[in-house]
């Protein structure tokens, strides 16, 4: 039996939050919620998430888990918001205790549990998770910082922010923890999957969109089956030079390693100060 997916698109970060629905038990999953959230202000705001919370909510399903593909630096995870509305169990991939041990203490980030008990459950790569009549496969990425992970149930892989669309390549590799050498590794093993394989990507610049690993395969313009390990990583770090700044890795970091829950209001100062990347 395969998924019923609705896809939500987040203007002003372009991540692209899921819904996936088991059809015979009404079960549900979301895929990286997402927190609003302006960056001059410092203001959070629910309004996104919310109305996916309330189509869950309006179709009476039931949710079951919270599917966090990595700790994010494009977006302020909503999944603390998600738990305490819905009561779903948030999974991230067991290697993010290494990212929790490294990172909370240069943010500064005291309330963290460094063992990784925020978290409901630490999936191991190609460990099961059963929801209703659909079995959702975790697969461990290595070029992003530890505990990244891909979901794979059915026909679908949720790729996070890896793989993207043909025309638009491969996600960032010059945010923290990630490794365009492995980054490529870690596609290999989406490219090898049935070419029929759904593929939607974390990350689009317009409307939510899918492809197939054959499409991928054959167009994706940084992954393509033309192009090898050496040739993506010139390529990715040429690319990444013109980027602009990830401007809210600090702050999304900072919610990432609480397990989508926001760090507490200062008494003094700005409750997500900056920090230097490099050092991260």
């Amino acid at each position: 039996m395969q998924p019923e997916i609705s896809a939500y698109r987040h203007p002003s970060t372009g991540t692209v939050t899921y819904l996936i629905v088991d059809p015979a038990t009404f079960l549900c999953a979301i895929v990286d919620p997402v927190l609003d959230f302006d960056l001059a202000t410092e203001t959070v705001g629910t309004g996104f998430i919310d109305k996916i919370i309330a189509d869950i909510r309006a179709k009476d399903l039931g949710p079951t888990w919270i599917l966090e593909t990595g700790l994010h630096t494009g977006h302020l995870s909503a999944a603390g918001h998600v738990k305490y509305e819905t009561g779903a169990s948030i999974c991230i991939g067991a290697g993010v205790v290494q990212s929790l041990k490294r990172l909370a203490p240069k943010l500064g980030e005291s309330g963290v549990d460094l063992d990784g008990w925020d978290f409901d459950k630490l999936a191991k790569d190609g460990e099961a998770l059963p929801m209703g009549g659909l079995e959702i496969t975790a697969i461990a990425m290595t070029g992003r910082l530890p505990g990244a992970v891909a979901y794979r149930m059915g026909d679908v892989v949720f790729t996070g922010d890896l793989l993207l669309a043909p025309d638009e390549g491969a996600g960032r590799c010059d945010v923290p923890g990630a490794d365009p050498g492995k980054a490529w590794d870690d596609a290999r093993k989406f490219l090898q999957l049935p070419p029929k394989t759904r593929v939607l990507p974390g990350v689009c610049a317009a409307e939510p969109r899918e492809s197939t690993v054959a499409e991928e395969k054959a167009a994706n313009i940084q992954l393509n089956d033309k192009i090898d390990r050496l040739d993506f990583i010139a390529l990715r770090t040429a690319a990444d030079a013109f980027l602009p700044d990830p401007v809210l890795a600090p702050a999304a970091l900072r919610v990432a390693v609480r397990a989508g829950r926001l760090p507490p209001e200062a008494e003094a100062g700005p409750r997500f100060p900056a920090v230097d990347l490099s050092t991260l």
